[in-house]
């Protein structure tokens, strides 16, 4: 049959198209192929580099979540953010990783940045340990250095007081030391012997008339009295001007003499010179008092002014203390320096601080207030026990005096409660000391004057009582009840309650509601109870009270009773500055810390006064505190949401604790 009827292909070589075609469609399968190969390739020469990106930009904001319901995880120590729920190798270092029990997000008390618990183990490895936040005295060290200069209040010029000739000097050179009336030159001047012989013309005259002509001898005197004046401005002594009268001669030559003791600075003059009225002579200093000039930096000159104690020393006599007072500052800066000049005026009897010396200058500046009160008197110390018999005795006295306004309410006099309340106010004040001492002897005066009187003039008298009573409750109220002080328009006086309904002493039955509430008399918290401490003071060491009315042991100044307020005080040691805040792990329970964050005042030695953040008895951890911080990062939950005590960035929503 012939092919060309049925129209078919003729068998033959394949086409040069369809060649063609069979190439592409080979080489569209290989070339699928070798991007196939490359990118898987490619995934596996960077697989740990992959993974590693992942961990790093997606693990830390996800890591408590995926472990949330997991009892166990594994970490790498060296890389915290690498957290696993099987345990394997870190991808970065390699290291295996460390297993630990999972931590979680939780609810954190307000205040608290995050709560890290350590095992008895870790605290123990550790040497983890915690210090109590109490209130102390503290005071600010302020550090600087100056030059000794003299004290220009104890520094004479001598200047000659008529003109005349040197014609003997008694101080030969500079340096020598002169008592104050030591003569220090002799000089000629015809000037004096002019002077002298007026003096003597007008006490002849005036001895010749002595008697006669009472206009003439008194011109006689004046004339005598106007010859003494200008010797005495020309630096003769009364006692010179004595003699030159009983000798009845002049005298040719003027001794000067030393105003001063100390020692001759500057020496003008040699004999032979001629000097004229106001000439200099010798310059003497007297050196049992000295200047040092302290610079003191603007941001450390805050509570710093004039009456601060200073303590000196110098590099001549390092074992050496010199006390010293602030005696002027400056009133402004000096602008190259950025610093204050302060005055300082140091006693130096032995002469050891010399003007032109560098010394070295240590200023204590009490940080709470320090106010001076009336000592105890020798037969009732200050002690604790004192002070806890005068609380008692004030809880005694004001039972005695309700006792006493009861009466008066109901219109008797009741003369066993007025006894009552002058022996509890006699008590008190045998116990108490300073203004509280003072405060009861007076209420115990005022009750013994109502004895014997009815009680129209009590009452009357009860006025002046309860100004002492009230005066006395509000510096020391009673432990363990509140009183209410009360006033009465009809009367013009106030009265002390224990309730807050009105019960008028003064009116009695008459008008017993008369009078309205003014306020109340609080019993002392135990913070303000310990926030103040009485004792001697010495300003030149302020953090310490003495029990005795001694001398200070550097300026040897009697020491001051006062009253001080102490400070709440964190250690140095528990505080973690971040540059950007301050924070300190406070111990809840034993393991565990809180991060907390803290608003610290400026430190003062040891220690930081507390200004907000942590309270007083909170007990912190000073020793090991910087672990606790690492233990604190490691915790995925923690470090992810607050980074460490250096904080971190936050997302907006992100949970705040």
């Amino acid at each position: 049959m012939s092919n060309e009827g049925t129209g078919a292909r003729p068998a033959g070589k394949p086409s040069v198209l369809r060649r063609v075609w069979l190439f592409i469609e080979i080489l569209n399968v290989r070339l699928r192929f070798i991007f196939l190969m490359v990118i898987v390739g490619f995934v596996v020469g960077y697989w740990e580099n992959i993974t590693n990106y992942y961990d790093r930009w997606r693990r830390p904001a996800q890591a408590a979540d995926m472990v949330a319901a997991q009892d166990i995880e594994f970490y790498c120590p060296m890389h915290p953010n690498i957290i696993r729920a099987e345990p394997g190798n870190c991808p970065i270092c390699g290291m295996p990783l460390a297993k630990r029990a999972k931590s979680g997000k939780a609810e954190l008390p307000e205040g608290v940045l995050a709560r890290q618990h350590l095992t008895p183990q870790k605290v123990q490895i550790g040497r983890i340990a915690t210090s109590p936040v109490e209130y102390r005295l503290l005071s600010r060290e302020v550090r600087t250095v100056g030059i000794v200069e003299y004290d220009e209040t104890r520094r004479k010029f001598i200047a000659a007081r008529i003109k005349g000739r040197i014609d003997k000097l008694f101080v030969n050179y500079v340096g020598q030391h002169v008592e104050a009336g030591d003569p220090l030159v002799w000089i000629y001047s015809p000037e004096l012997l002019t002077a002298q012989q007026e003096l003597l013309t007008a006490a002849t005259r005036l001895n010749e008339i002595s008697g006669g002509d009472q206009f003439a001898a008194r011109t006689s005197q004046s004339l005598l009295e106007a010859s003494k004046q200008k010797l005495l401005l020309w630096g003769i002594t009364p006692e010179q001007i004595e003699t030159i009268l009983k000798r009845g001669t002049t005298e040719n030559h003027l001794t000067i003499f030393s105003p001063i003791t100390g020692f001759v600075t500057e020496k003008k003059v040699l004999e032979g010179h001629y000097v004229d009225e106001g000439g200099d002579l010798y310059t003497v200093a007297d050196l049992s008092n000295v200047w040092m000039q302290a610079k003191i930096f603007e941001d450390e000159s805050g509570g710093i002014h004039v009456g601060t104690a200073v303590e000196v020393t110098s590099t001549a006599d390092p074992g050496e203390v010199f006390a010293g007072r602030i005696t002027f500052i400056a009133y402004q800066v000096d602008p190259a320096t950025r610093t204050v000049s302060a005055r300082v005026e140091i006693a130096n009897p032995d002469l050891k601080l010399k003007p032109g010396m560098y010394a070295h200058a240590t200023i204590r500046v009490s940080v709470g207030q320090v106010s001076e009160i009336e000592p105890p008197s020798a037969s009732a110390p200050a002690t604790a026990e004192s002070v806890r018999e005068a609380h008692a005795e004030t809880g005694e006295l004001i039972r005695a005096y309700l006792a006493l306004s009861a009466a008066y309410v109901a219109d008797k006099a009741d003369p066993t409660a007025l006894a009552e309340l002058e022996t509890t106010a006699n008590e008190l004040a045998k116990h108490a000391h300073g203004t509280i001492a003072s405060q009861a002897k007076a209420i115990a005066e005022e009750a013994a004057k109502l004895k014997g009187k009815d009680l129209a003039a009590q009452r009357g008298l009860f006025k002046s009582v309860n100004a002492k009573v009230i005066e006395l409750l509000r510096g020391q109220p009673p432990a363990g009840q509140t009183l209410y002080v009360a006033y009465c328009p009809m009367v013009e006086a106030e009265w002390v309650q224990n309730s807050e309904g009105i019960a008028n002493p003064y009116m009695g039955s008459e008008m017993p509601k008369c009078g309205v509430l003014r306020g109340t008399i609080a019993a002392k918290t135990v913070q303000e109870r310990e926030q103040y401490v009485m004792g001697y003071y010495c300003p030149i060491s302020p953090d310490h009270l003495f029990e005795k009315p001694e001398l200070c042991p550097i300026d040897k100044f009697p020491l001051r009773f006062v009253r001080a307020e102490k400070m709440l005080a964190v250690p140095a040691s528990a505080v973690i500055n971040t540059g950007t805040r301050k924070i300190v792990y406070r111990e809840s329970e034993p393991g565990t810390f809180d991060m907390v964050e803290v608003k610290l005042g400026k430190r003062t030695g040891e220690f930081y006064p507390v200004i907000s953040g942590i309270n007083a008895s909170d007990r912190v951890a000073t020793a090991g505190a910087f672990l606790v911080d690492a233990e604190n990062r490691l915790n995925p939950a923690a470090s992810a949401q607050f980074f460490g005590a250096s904080g971190g960035p936050q997302q907006d929503g992100g949970q705040n604790h």
